[in-house]
C-alpha cells in the first residue's frame, strides 16, 4: 500500500512545476514539435500545450540552440491589434508587424549570443533596437513592439534601410531587407527556435483578435521557410480558436498542425507517472502502481475506476489530475490506504464537477457571453434528450433573451465543447465498442452532431447541475 499523504501530483501551470520534466510523458506528438515537423500545436485547455511549452524551452536550451520564448502580454497584444497599414488588408499589416517583430527579436538574440559580428549590418540595425532589448527588462517585448510600429510607421532613421537613408522605407523593403541579411550573415549551424504561447490570455474574439492571430500564423508560416530549417517558429494555441479563424491558405497549414489528443492508456500514465516520482517505485509497472493506488471493487454502474474516472475528464491531462488530486484529498481525509469508490464519489460530488463547470465558463465566456447561464439551463434536465427535445430546450433560452442565434448552430458549439455527446450505433464496416458508442468531440472531431438524434449531457456535469438520469 501506498502512503496517500506522500504522494504530489504536481501544479497545474505547468511553468510553476518544478518536477515536470521527471513525469513529463514525451508522446508521438511531442516528438513531432521538438522536431520541428509541427509548427502549430492545437488543444483545449489543459491538454498540455503549456507543459510542452516549458519542456522545449528547456530541452533546446540543453541542446545549444538559440530560444526566444514569446508570451504576449494584454500590453503588446493591444498594440499588435492596434496597428494599420493603408491601403492594405488587416491580415497583410498584421503579417508585416508580426514578420518584423520575429525577425528583430532573432537580430537581438542572435547579437546576445555572440553571433553577429562586429562590422555587420544587422549590428547597426541592433543598436537601433538595443534600448528595446535590455534582458534584465520584463517588458521587452512591448517595447520590442513599440519600436517595431514606429519603423513601419514610416518614422525616419538612418538604420530602417540598410542600402540608403534618403527615403522613407517601406514595411516591405525593411522586411525584406533584414530577412536577407539574416539568411547571408548567420552562422548556417545556429539553431533558432522561437516559440509562442499564452496568446489565449489576451485573445477576445473579435474580428481585430481574429486578423492579428490570422496575421502570426502566416508570419510563422514564413519565417519557418528561411535558414534551411536551421530557424523554426512554433505557435501554440487553443484549438477552438484557430478553428474560428477563416482566411485565404489555411489549407495550406494544415501540414503544419499537430492538434494534442490524449488515449485512456496516456491519462492513466500522466497519473501513475507522478506517483512514480512522489514516491520512487522505480520497479513498480503502471498497472500495479494504479491498482495498489484504487479499489478494485466496480461502481453501481459496473464501470471500473478506470472507465468510471476518465468518462468524467474532456480526455486532458489536466482533467483527470484534478480529479485523482480531489479524490486523494477525500481518501486521506477518510483514513483510507488506497482510494475507494465513496472517496472518489464524494470528491465528484463535493469538489470535482463544480470545477468543470467554471473550468467551462472561463474558457468560453469571451466567445460565448452567456455561457454560464446556458449551463445553468440544463439545471434538473434529464440527461440524455432527442434533438427535437434539445431544439426546444434552446429556442427557448434564446427566446427568453431575446438572442437571435439558431438552436441548430448552438447544438454544434456546444458538442466541440464536449458539454453535449452523441450516441452511435454501429454498422458493418465500422468498428465501436458493443455497436453502440457514447461519442464526444474530443472522441471524434469528424462526428456531424445534427446527423444524431440522441444526445446526452456531459458525465462531469451533472451532478453539479443536478442533471436526472430517470424521468418521474
Amino acid at each position: 500500500m501506498f502512503d496517500l499523504k506522500k504522494i504530489n501530483l504536481g501544479k497545474d501551470e505547468a511553468e510553476q512545476d518544478e518536477r515536470l520534466k521527471e513525469y513529463f510523458l514525451k508522446t508521438e506528438s511531442y516528438e513531432k514539435i521538438r522536431n520541428g515537423e509541427k509548427t502549430i500545436v492545437l488543444g483545449r485547455k489543459g491538454s498540455g500545450k503549456s507543459a510542452i511549452f516549458t519542456l522545449l524551452e528547456e530541452e533546446y536550451s540543453n541542446k545549444g540552440d538559440i530560444v526566444i520564448k514569446i508570451t504576449p502580454d494584454q500590453y503588446s497584444w493591444g498594440a499588435l491589434k492596434d496597428y494599420q497599414e493603408q491601403g492594405i488588408l488587416p491580415e497583410q499589416a498584421h503579417t508585416n508587424a508580426w514578420k518584423l517583430t520575429l525577425l528583430s527579436a532573432i537580430v537581438w538574440k542572435l547579437n546576445e549570443e555572440g553571433k553577429i559580428k562586429e562590422d555587420s549590418k544587422l549590428k547597426k540595425y541592433y543598436e537601433y533596437m538595443k534600448d528595446s532589448f535590455s534582458p534584465q527588462r520584463d517588458n521587452w517585448f512591448i517595447n520590442l513592439v513599440k519600436k517595431v510600429k514606429k519603423m513601419l510607421g514610416g518614422i525616419k532613421t538612418q538604420w530602417l534601410s540598410f542600402e540608403d537613408s534618403s527615403p522613407t522605407p517601406t514595411p516591405l523593403r525593411i522586411i525584406g531587407e533584414l530577412q536577407e541579411l539574416i539568411i547571408k550573415e548567420n552562422c548556417s549551424n545556429q539553431n533558432v527556435r522561437i516559440i509562442i504561447d499564452r496568446l489565449d490570455d489576451s485573445w477576445d474574439a473579435s474580428k481585430e483578435s481574429k486578423n492579428l492571430l490570422i496575421g502570426l500564423l502566416k508570419a510563422n508560416n514564413q519565417i519557418n521557410s528561411l535558414l534551411n530549417g536551421n530557424l523554426k517558429s512554433i505557435i501554440f494555441l487553443r484549438s477552438d480558436i484557430y478553428d474560428n479563424l477563416i482566411f485565404d491558405d489555411k489549407d495550406k497549414l494544415r501540414q503544419n498542425e499537430e492538434t494534442l489528443r490524449w488515449d485512456n492508456k496516456e491519462l492513466k500514465e500522466v497519473i501513475t507517472e507522478r506517483v512514480r516520482v512522489s514516491l520512487n517505485l522505480e520497479n513498480m509497472g503502471e498497472e500495479e502502481i494504479w491498482n495498489t493506488l484504487f479499489s478494485d471493487k466496480l461502481f453501481r454502474s459496473s464501470a471500473n475506476v478506470e472507465k468510471y474516472i476518465i468518462d468524467r475528464t474532456f480526455k486532458r491531462p489536466r482533467d483527470i489530475i484534478s480529479f485523482v488530486r480531489f479524490c486523494l484529498e477525500i481518501a486521506i481525509r477518510n483514513n483510507h490506504n488506497k482510494i475507494e469508490n465513496d472517496d472518489t464519489h464524494l470528491a465528484e460530488e463535493e469538489s470535482y464537477s463544480k470545477s468543470k463547470y467554471e473550468d467551462l465558463i472561463i474558457e468560453y465566456q469571451k466567445q460565448i457571453p452567456f455561457i454560464q447561464e446556458l449551463l445553468d439551463s440544463f439545471t434538473i434536465c434529464m440527461h440524455k434528450m432527442s434533438q427535437k427535445e434539445l431544439l426546444q430546450h434552446l429556442e427557448l433560452f434564446f427566446e427568453g433573451r431575446t438572442l437571435k442565434i439558431d438552436p441548430r448552430v448552438m447544438i454544434n458549439i456546444l458538442f466541440i465543447m464536449g458539454v453535449m455527446g452523441v450516441k452511435k450505433y454501429g454498422r458493418a464496416g465500422v468498428k465501436q465498442r458493443g455497436g453502440i458508442g457514447f461519442y464526444y468531440y474530443y472522441d471524434d472531431p469528424s462526428t456531424r452532431p445534427l446527423s444524431h438524434d440522441e444526445y446526452y449531457i456531459h458525465p462531469s456535469l451533472r451532478y453539479y447541475l443536478n442533471i436526472k438520469e430517470k424521468r418521474t
